[in-house]
C-alpha cells in the first residue's frame, strides 16, 4: 500500500531539489523532469498543482521556470501531499470499506484510526527545512541524480 502517490512523490522530490538550488533563480520543469526521470509533461502538471496553494510560483519566458512562493520552513509535507492527492486518505477506511466508523467498524478500525492521526500529525508538522536538515548530500546526489550545477536562469 502506498501512502502517497507517485505525482506527490515528484512533488516532494521537485521542492527538495528547488530548494537546493533556490539561489540559481526559476528551475524549468524540463531539468527537474530530466533529473527526477520522469515525463516533463506529467511533472508540469504536478508544477502546475503547487501553485494554488501557494507553495511554487512560476515565471514565464526565457529563462522561466518554478520556483518556492515561500521559505522552506513554512512548507510542510503535508501542505504538498494535500496539495497533490486530497486529504481523503485521512479519512477512510484502511480496508476501503463504504461506511466503516464507529457504529460499523472493520477489524482494523480502531488501530488505523489512531496510526492515521499520528501519520497526519507529522506530515503537518515536518517542515520541508526539517527534510533538508536530515537529508546528507550524499543521499541527495545519490537518490535525485541532480548535477552540482543548475543552468543559469538568471
Amino acid at each position: 500500500m502506498r501512502l502517497i502517490s507517485q505525482g506527490a512523490q515528484y512533488a516532494i522530490s521537485a521542492i527538495i531539489a528547488i530548494s537546493k538550488h533556490a539561489e540559481d533563480g526559476a528551475v524549468s520543469a524540463s531539468y527537474l523532469s530530466k533529473s527526477l526521470n520522469c515525463p516533463t509533461a506529467y511533472l508540469s502538471q504536478v508544477l502546475a498543482k503547487l501553485k494554488e496553494p501557494g507553495i511554487l510560483k512560476s515565471q514565464r519566458g526565457l529563462n522561466g521556470g518554478v520556483y518556492l512562493a515561500r521559505p522552506v520552513s513554512d512548507i510542510t509535507m503535508m501542505d504538498v501531499i494535500a496539495a497533490i492527492d486530497g486529504t481523503e486518505f485521512f479519512d477512510k477506511c484502511f480496508m476501503g470499506i463504504e461506511g466503516c466508523g464507529h457504529i460499523e467498524p472493520c477489524p482494523f478500525h480502531e488501530f488505523w484510526s489512531v496510526e492515521r492521526k499520528k501519520i497526519e500529525k507529522w506530515l503537518t508538522q515536518t517542515t520541508f527545512e526539517q527534510v533538508d536538515q536530515k537529508m546528507t548530500q550524499t543521499w541527495f546526489d545519490l537518490r535525485l541524480q541532480f548535477s552540482s550545477s543548475v543552468p543559469s536562469f538568471k
